[in-house]
């Protein structure tokens, strides 16, 4: 018999919203927020969080929108925003301090970004999302970045998404702060019902107990996860909510 929902974990671009500067689904995070306002009434309920490549800082803000309580994972599972201590704790993963990753950055900054071909997501700390510039496109930018790396390709995972590539220090993704988030919460996760879209969420959707995607996820997402709703992005998140019975 499978474990109880205890806890939903979704991505954020191409889930929760539509993408890069497009505008929130207002009504949706209020029903994420009552869900959370709920759970801390009666633990018996399904919480919710947040697990997602963007930096810390916009993490805390789509936080507060979902009224959330438990830590979130930021930078594809690099660590864990924690709102009620107010505390950003890096995955142990980075145990050398970030060295390895620091010269990958350096190669690509000198590589692409210095030359005009790519830019990075501001406000990262421990990863790199690369969006391509003028005359670049995404499938360009794996090759471009193993390219660009040279032997460093070895000390990080190249991953796409629907819109940029992230470059993430080997041995971390979304699965690893999943677990991470259980370490620190006591959930376990076979409670957890994750939520995704594309490659990068391919190892949380792996660790969790449950797993769903909207219709605009990819072949290989939608082929790992235990339903896929007939409904894209914002539309399949509230269908998922209703077929997985979370929300009365």
């Amino acid at each position: 018999m499978r474990a109880p929902i205890r806890l939903l974990l979704f991505d954020v671009d191409g889930v929760l919203t539509d993408g890069e500067a497009r505008p929130l689904d207002l009504a949706l995070l209020g029903i994420l927020a009552e869900m959370n306002r709920l759970a801390r009434a009666d633990p018996r309920r399904a919480a919710v969080t947040i697990c997602t490549g963007r930096p810390a800082p916009y993490v805390e803000v789509m936080l507060q929108g979902v009224d959330g309580h438990l830590p979130a994972i930021f930078e594809n599972g690099c660590g864990l925003y924690f709102p009620l201590r107010y505390r950003f704790l890096p995955h142990p993963g980075l145990a050398d301090g970030g060295r390895a990753f620091a010269a990958a950055r350096e190669r690509l900054r000198s590589a692409l970004v210095d030359t005009g071909r790519v830019f990075f997501q501001p406000g990262k700390e421990y990863s790199l999302s690369l969006f391509p510039l003028d005359g670049v496109t995404v499938a360009d930018l794996l090759p471009l970045a193993t390219d660009a790396l040279g032997s460093a390709v070895e000390s990080v995972n190249l991953v796409y998404t629907v819109s940029c590539l992230n470059v993430v220090p080997r041995g971390l993704d979304k699965g690893a702060g999943l677990q991470f988030l259980c370490q620190q919460t006591g959930y376990d996760s076979s409670e957890v019902l994750a939520v995704g879209d594309s490659d990068v969420d391919l190892p949380m959707l792996a660790a969790a107990g449950y797993s769903a995607a909207p219709a605009n996820a990819n072949l290989a997402v939608k082929a790992l996860a235990d339903y896929v709703s007939p409904l894209a992005t914002t539309a399949g998140v509230r269908d998922i909510l209703r077929h997985f019975g979370v929300r009365r």
